[in-house]
């Protein structure tokens, strides 16, 4: 199961979601399309296991950022921290992009996902009430889902670009949500 899972995220990497085949998966693991349908009744099975994989663990390495030894870091490289976190994550697992992207995920896997963004932004708020204990937890919250969807906006312009390309990207997201979240942390004396 694991080596089929391997094939699909590959070829969904490569290609896309909507020109990968059950056959192309099984050729690509080496194995026989019967074999695949001993473990997966079609395609939309394989991006579903794959996607809640991805959330699941994306959203567990989210969790073990310690938000303690940031809070105490400039508020650029604490950001910068964060979102390498993400960033990482989508360049070992480009097929999670394209999951999330282009399949039509089940309610469970879709159940996974939103799990994922929600870790995203209660950590992310956690980190902000740290940063400013008055901050109104509702304002926290609010800033952490404009945080997301600005990672959301610029995830693709990461994805797949030569490495200058993709840093530069990278560092124009960073300062996008600083210079969001510099007013909102900054402690009003």
């Amino acid at each position: 199961m694991e080596g089929l899972l391997l094939a699909a995220a590959r070829l969904f990497a490569k290609l896309g979601y909507h020109a990968v085949t059950t056959n192309a998966i099984a050729a690509e693991a080496g194995v026989s399309p019967a074999t695949l349908y001993q473990f997966f009744p079609n395609k939309e099975a394989i991006a579903d296991e794959l996607a809640t994989r991805y959330s699941v663990a994306l959203a567990e390495e989210e969790k073990a950022a310690d938000l303690t030894l940031l809070v105490k870091r400039p508020l650029a490289e604490a950001v910068a921290a964060i979102m390498e976190i993400v960033v990482v994550f989508h360049q070992k697992h480009p097929a999670f992009r394209t999951l999330l992207t282009e399949a039509l995920l089940s309610e469970g896997a879709m159940g996974e996902k939103h799990r994922l963004s929600e870790t995203f932004v209660g950590q992310l708020a956690e980190f902000l009430t740290m940063r400013r204990p008055a901050l109104a937890k509702a304002d926290a919250l609010w800033s952490a889902e404009v945080c997301l969807t600005i990672l959301k906006g610029f995830l693709p312009q990461v994805a797949g670009r030569k490495t200058a390309e993709r840093t530069r990207a990278i560092e124009s997201m960073n300062q996008v949500m600083v210079r969001f979240l510099e007013p909102i942390v900054r402690v009003k004396g």
